[in-house]
């Protein structure tokens, strides 16, 4: 952890605000005291999804059986509540 003076606050903020970008928490002195502590803000996580790490895009689906018309049909009235 770095420390900073309030002077150094208000001279250097640019310099402070890179360590803070790098990750680095800054500890603000005023006359010898720690008064305040800046902390980097934590990473968020991108919202998205890699789907080529999902198992469906993994797996070998040339190893899986044909579907004849027949068994096509069957499960189509089978997912329709057999209308």
């Amino acid at each position: 952890m770095k420390t900073a003076t309030v002077r150094d606050l208000r001279n250097h903020y640019t310099r402070l605000l890179g360590w803070i970008e790098a990750g680095e928490e800054v500890a603000v002195s005023r006359r010898g005291r720690v008064i305040a502590r800046l902390v980097p803000e934590p990473a968020k996580q991108s919202g998205r999804v890699d789907w080529r790490q999902s198992a469906a895009q993994r797996m070998n689906k040339s190893a899986l059986p044909r579907l004849n018309a027949a068994d096509a049909a069957a499960l189509l009235a089978e997912s329709q509540g057999g209308r």
